[in-house]
């Protein structure tokens, strides 16, 4: 109830310097349902489970100048089962944000990212239940691409939790229907008071690829992409040199009237050597450490996702998507089956709304 309290005294706040003032009173409201039943009882690298869950992000916030704002809010999370809405996450940020550059300071919303990055980097899982950034951004997106860096201070030194931060940042470059990127991420995984030792993880990926939509816009998506997911690990106390495995990763999808195929293919190393690490006989690191996909732990040299998917959108503000997931490691075939509603509302919608003048 602290988050509730200390929201509402900056909802006040706010509201009464947007209306002293020319200033302007800002509001979004992100709404995201998820039901997501993973069968995975015939491979190795992750297990069965369902999440069905929803969120509620109300915020509210001053604007001023050109681009300027100032934002306060709760993330509200509740999973299928529980009694109560619990208040999760008190979000309050800065941002600036013009036609080209963006920049954020605060704990803002993952969804603000505009990079494209691969499971390898974030999982679905992490980027719906980690829904949130702390620190700092800064993007710039022109005529032919984008580019943005990233300060993720997602753990802080007390007791026995460890300190833990990620730079990571994503780029591409378009020319006319062939194009060229990066992901990049390097991740700190710090001790605690009561654990030694500090693991590197760094994980790059450049890729090339072809948009074909540029010929045929009549897709929604067309496009083939190829790139190399190489990591640079070390261990600091237990293992005190770095490890570099690393493999190629083809991409492929298509869309036309919301039905779509996707499917990825990483054929190369296990890029998690150090998930199943133990330390003192308990586990050291696994998601902790690893953010990505399960799968890419794979020990057979493979894996494929392949998602078959239909999304629509209605209106501007709704949009529905459902899917099936097959996940191959080498060892056996995994189902996913997804349903996701997100509903986007703000002040937007009704800034250009004019009542019609009398006659």
């Amino acid at each position: 109830m602290g988050y509730l309290r200390i929201a509402a005294v900056c909802a006040a706040l706010l509201l009464c310097s947007a209306t002293a003032s020319a200033q302007r009173f800002l509001w979004n409201v992100d709404f995201d349902f998820k039901f997501d039943n993973k069968e995975y009882a015939d491979v190795e690298h992750d297990a069965s489970v369902t999440n069905f869950t929803a969120r509620l992000t109300p915020q509210i916030g001053l604007g001023w100048g050109r681009g300027n704002a100032l934002m306060v809010g709760v993330d509200f999370l509740n999973d299928m089962g529980r009694n109560t809405y619990v208040a999760r996450e008190m979000i309050v940020y800065y941002k600036y944000q013009d036609d080209r550059f963006g920049v954020y300071f605060g704990r803002f919303p993952r969804r603000n990212l505009i990079g494209t990055y691969s499971n390898a980097f974030f999982s679905d899982y992490i980027s719906y239940y980690d829904s949130n950034l702390d620190g700092l951004m800064g993007q710039y997106t022109g005529s032919h691409g984008y580019v943005e860096l990233v300060l993720d201070w997602n753990s802080m030194l007390v007791g026995d939790q460890r300190e833990k931060f990620s730079i990571f940042s994503a780029g591409r470059l378009n020319y006319g229907a062939f194009y060229g990127g990066y992901n990049a991420r390097m991740y700190h995984h710090a001790g605690s008071e009561t654990v030694r030792g500090v693991v590197d993880n760094i994980l790059i990926y450049p890729f090339a690829g072809a948009d074909f939509t540029h010929y045929l816009p009549q897709f929604s998506a067309l496009y083939f992409q190829v790139g190399w997911l190489q990591t640079f690990q070390n261990d600091r106390a237990y293992v005190g040199r770095y490890v570099t495995p690393g493999g190629i990763q083809l991409e492929a999808r298509v869309e036309r009237w919301g039905f779509g195929i996707y499917n990825s293919l990483y054929l190369g190393g296990n890029l998690m050597p150090y998930y199943e690490s133990t330390v003192a006989g308990q586990p050291a690191y696994g998601q902790g450490l690893y953010t990505g996909e399960p799968f890419y732990r794979t020990d057979k040299g493979i894996y494929d996702r392949l998602e078959i998917y239909w999304t629509h959108k209605f209106l501007s503000d709704i949009a529905l998507t459902v899917s099936a997931v097959q996940h191959y490691d080498g060892d056996g075939w995994g189902w996913q089956q997804k349903l996701e509603l997100q509903i986007y509302l703000s002040d937007r919608m009704f800034r250009n709304f004019r009542k019609p003048s009398e006659e």
